[in-house]
């Protein structure tokens, strides 16, 4: 498909500005809006940067030129962005009242132009938007894909470069109830429900130490199932510092007869032993997404071990 040379001179200005956006850390795109009298607004994501939802670049330049022309109202605009506009930005574009968008490469996983809905053709809405669709894509997909295998290459390098802390911890389920005990931050008091689980004791094996830890924090007795190891790497703000764990996680079932929790001597940090309702588990471990993962995954393995006994 053949572009005009208007469009293609300021999707590659955009394309410009998406590359220092890179260069501040953000995900590298930038919009332009163009009218009659040329250029009059352009920016780049700054999401990160201010730690906002509405830091994308075709909200930002929406609100520049409406600003700069004491006009909400940008009839005769064309929005230039070097990716297709999501939900969010394409109801701006729609309010605004905006003649035409240019953007290059689509977007499959958030598109809201043509790729997943199509807000500015919706003849529900007062208002539509001419649409010129792959300006300079290949170059816009790339400069987006290099960033992004950018990023992965840095985690991958700072996670070998790291000295992980080797621990265990145990998934144990009864009666759709998950074992767990409630703690606090020493340093910021911030409260959790953690999973039994520890470090690993010099010459102990990731599977005694679950199940000693477990005893230790809980008071109750576990035979680990070592077939159902998962391993996951993940930083852990505790007590004011971060600390790389290496945590094997595996599905316990109680060695004794049930009973309710009792008091546990343990850390001060241990504030009692509970089971809760495995309906909760997206909530009460929420606060790492690695941890969530693991506790997630053999949470499913405990519960259709348990449904067969």
């Amino acid at each position: 498909m053949s572009f005009s040379a208007e469009d293609v001179k300021w999707m590659s200005k955009a394309l410009r500005l998406a590359k220092k956006a890179a260069e501040k850390n953000e995900v590298p795109i930038a919009a332009l809006l163009v009218g009659p009298e040329g250029l009059v607004s352009w920016a780049i994501n700054t999401r990160e940067r201010q730690q906002t939802p509405l830091g994308h670049a075709e909200l930002f330049a929406l609100h520049k030129a409406s600003q700069k022309r004491h006009n909400w109202r940008l009839s005769d605009c064309t929005l230039y962005v070097t990716l297709e506009p999501c939900v969010m930005c394409a109801g701006a574009i729609q309010q605004a009242r905006l003649k035409r968008v240019v953007y290059g490469a689509s977007d499959p996983k958030g598109g809201a132009i043509e790729s997943l809905y199509q807000v500015l053709n919706d003849s529900r809405l007062n208002h539509q938007v001419e649409v010129t669709a792959g300006v300079l894509a290949p170059e816009c997909a790339a400069l987006l894909q290099s960033f992004f295998q950018n990023r992965r290459d840095e985690h991958k390098a700072s996670k070998t470069q790291k000295i992980f802390r080797d621990r265990t911890s145990v998934i144990v389920v009864h009666k759709n109830k998950i074992l767990g005990f409630h703690a606090v931050d020493p340093t910021s008091q911030t409260p959790y429900f953690f999973v039994p689980g520890g470090g690993i004791e010099e010459g102990e094996s990731s599977v005694v130490a679950a199940a000693r830890e477990c005893f230790e924090e809980t008071g109750y007795k576990v035979r680990i199932l070592e077939e159902t190891a998962f391993e996951r790497k993940y930083d852990f703000l505790w007590n004011g510092n971060i600390h790389a764990c290496r945590t094997v996680f595996y599905v316990g079932v109680l060695d004794q007869e049930w009973s309710p929790p009792h008091k546990v001597e343990d850390a001060t940090y241990h504030k009692g032993v509970e089971w809760l309702d495995v309906q909760r588990v997206p909530e009460i471990f929420g606060y790492n997404k690695d941890i969530l993962w693991a506790v997630q995954k053999l949470l499913k393995t405990a519960l259709k071990k348990s449904a067969l006994r």
